[in-house]
């Protein structure tokens, strides 16, 4: 079957993405893999070209179904437990003791992982803060989780992994903790529910409203797929976001100096952590 995309229709795609979504599609990467789920998206449709496919997603979309369908298609959502793991610790040893000195007792510390993909990332936060923090005897926790890929989300809240995402917990941990089934492993059922998983759009103002205010955001490897005005938009999101004196996260090979100076930038150990 031949392509319905073209180079010039891959263009529109990749200007009509970027809108809504912030992320940009470089055709020497994305072409070969957004042609292919156009020519099996707009055959499952019964559309017969381009121009009709890309009139229903524009305009015949009315609950974001369609536009959700291709984000699922063309998001990669590669993660693991524990991975960068020193930030974990960071989380657990110094940051939650610090909030917790300075927050209204009866204020929860809220935390949220964005993107979170399969549930690997907050569901690490937790193991963290449950084996190295005694602040859970003293404080209610939130973890936020939020995605724009709906299929992963759905598979966050399963909290059933494969040998490839449990492969860099201790031993110890992972026996205390999941359940060693056939064909991998399953957090335990206490856990469940420890994270509150949602669909979410970080370009979405109004979705990001609604999450409410947190202390600390992770948001790992995420930025390195923005150009500089989506990464400037998101930073200054994240800086809306956080209560005062709340913490950002950024994966090992981003910074957020080079995209806005609002934050300031601390060192803990090895780990660069940036403060409202």
């Amino acid at each position: 079957m031949s392509s319905l995309l073209s180079k010039e229709n891959f263009l529109k795609m990749g200007e009509f993405i970027y809108r809504k979504s912030g992320i940009y599609l470089e055709e020497d990467k994305h072409f070969d893999k957004l042609s292919k789920y156009i020519n099996l998206r707009s055959a499952e449709l019964e559309v017969a070209d381009f121009r009709k496919y890309f009139f229903k997603l524009r305009f015949d979309d009315k609950e974001g179904e369609e536009f959700q369908e291709l984000m699922n298609a063309v998001t990669v959502n590669e993660t693991y437990f524990f991975r960068e793991k020193d930030q974990f610790e960071v989380l657990a040893d110094k940051i939650l003791p610090e909030l917790h000195k300075v927050l209204p007792a009866s204020k929860p510390i809220r935390i949220l992982s964005s993107p979170c993909s399969t549930g690997e990332e907050p569901y690490s936060m937790i193991l963290h803060i449950l084996e190295e923090a005694d602040i859970v005897e003293k404080r209610d926790i939130e973890v936020v989780g939020i995605d724009i890929d709906s299929t992963v989300i759905e598979k966050a809240k399963k909290a059933k992994y494969t040998e490839r995402s449990i492969h860099a917990i201790p031993k110890g941990i992972l026996a205390k903790w999941f359940k060693k089934k056939s064909l991998g492993y399953e957090l335990i059922e206490d856990l469940h529910g420890s994270v509150d998983f949602q669909v979410a759009n970080i370009f979405d103002k109004e979705q990001m409203r609604k999450l409410g205010k947190f202390d600390v955001i992770f948001s790992r490897n995420m930025l390195i797929y923005f150009d500089d005005a989506s990464r400037k938009e998101v930073a200054m999101t994240f800086y809306d976001m956080l209560n005062p004196g709340g913490y950002v996260l950024l994966g090992h090979a981003e910074y957020m100096s080079r995209i806005v100076s609002v934050f300031k930038a601390k060192k803990i150990d090895s780990t660069l952590i940036y403060q409202k």
